[in-house]
């Protein structure tokens, strides 16, 4: 152990010898503790992290060096616009929460505290994630470099922040619904329950794309969404697995094969160009309405309204529910696995990276419909099912 010395304010003090750098310049690390025995253990530490090759000095680097490298570095990959506002944000949120941290300095606890503030202001739990994994990634890249092990890795918090409402397929009325409702946004709802495409896929969606005498739908580029909506064409999908081509029902191209040609766009706004991000919440809030309209249960305050005619049926309670695009895309999902599509097959129709998220959904649509196969089997043990009775009969 080098000698140790005890300072004005009470510390002990030693320095480790380092080495030299570039210029041939004498490095060392301090050491600081309460007592002797502190020191010691502090000492030891260091000197094992440097066995196993660690930059002790660059421990002192600042938390925020670090996450503006890895920000810097994430520009360089094929990111999305909406994905890389999120990683800034996240970043954001670090570096302020984080102030005057070393790199070397952040702890579980000090993760933890920020998750479960985040939590408590109402953030959902899908936000809280990405915050997490922006601030997991960071950290990442210092270990084995300045730091030994990940501190978020040691954070132990399951299920923090509002619980959103789970994505589901529509059922079978709810499809009906979108079939037997003609609207300006009935083809979005259409092609995207019966060939999965993603809201981008389908705005960046021309007639060149699409092949109705084979059925096919080329998917080789996306519009993306800047943080104020604003509308962009990449020629790459969200990730590689989403360039594909997608094999369309007889259904799809029978309704496509209807559809208008009055723009190279497949969905366009009323002028023919590409939709921005307020264009689609117009359309979508206008299609909910309208559905809505047609298929909701009125309420007591709605038939109040309807007969003073203030401000009249276009204001009614919403009793539907809040169908979403990606319920469009689920149940593009469902529909494969109900058809017996295998689980590889519908992760590329999908355009899924991985297929772990579509055997999720596929695990998941099991447990449903294997409840159902017992359900049926009860009624026909119980002599309730139809199939028993003409049996009998």
């Amino acid at each position: 152990m080098a000698r140790a010395k005890k300072r004005a304010d009470g510390r002990y003090c030693t320095q480790i010898y380092l080495g030299r750098d570039e210029n041939g310049r004498r490095q060392y690390k301090s050491v600081y503790a309460k007592s002797p025995a502190e020191l010691k253990e502090k000492e030891t530490a260091v000197r094992l992290q440097l066995g196993r090759g660690l930059d002790v000095l660059s421990q002192r680097d600042s938390f925020s060096t670090w996450a503006d490298d890895w920000l810097r570095l994430k520009e360089k990959e094929e990111i999305t616009c909406r994905q890389m506002d999120n990683y800034r944000r996240a970043v954001k949120l670090w570096k302020e929460e984080l102030q005057g941290y070393e790199i070397g300095q952040v702890r579980a606890d000090d993760i933890e505290r920020v998750l479960i503030d985040l939590s408590d202001n109402g953030l959902s739990q899908r936000t809280i994630n990405l915050y997490r994994s922006a601030i997991r990634q960071i950290l990442r890249r210092a270990v084995g470099r300045v730091i030994p092990t990940n501190p978020e890795e040691q954070v132990h918090l399951t299920a923090v922040g509002r619980k959103e409402e789970q994505r589901r397929a529509l059922t079978e009325e709810e499809q009906q619904w979108i079939w037997d409702t003609p609207h300006r946004a009935q083809p979005v709802a259409v092609i995207m329950m019966l060939s999965g495409l993603r809201r981008g896929e389908l705005a960046a969606l021309t007639w060149n794309d699409v092949d109705l005498q084979a059925r096919t739908i080329s998917v080789n580029k996306v519009i993306e969404y800047d943080s104020n909506g604003s509308p962009s064409l990449r020629h790459v999908t969200k990730s590689a697995a989403g360039m594909r081509t997608v094999d369309i029902p007889q259904r799809l191209a029978d309704y496509m094969a209807q559809m208008p040609r009055d723009s190279l766009l497949v969905i366009h706004s009323a002028h023919g160009k590409v939709m921005t991000e307020s264009a689609w919440a117009k359309l979508w809030r206008s299609y909910m309405k309208e559905l809505n309209r047609k298929y909701g249960t009125r309420t007591l305050a709605d038939m109040e309204r309807m007969k003073s005619g203030k401000p009249g049926p276009k204001a009614l309670d919403m009793t539907i529910p809040n169908i979403t695009m990606h319920w469009l895309r689920h149940t593009f999902c469902t529909l494969l696995y109900l058809a017996g599509v295998d689980v590889v097959q519908a992760c590329a129709q999908m355009g899924h990276a991985d297929v772990s998220t579509t055997l999720r959904i596929y695990t998941h649509l099991d447990a449903i419909h294997k409840r159902k196969s017992v359900d049926k089997l009860d009624a026909y043990l119980s002599g309730k099912s139809e199939t028993r009775k003409a049996t009998n009969s």
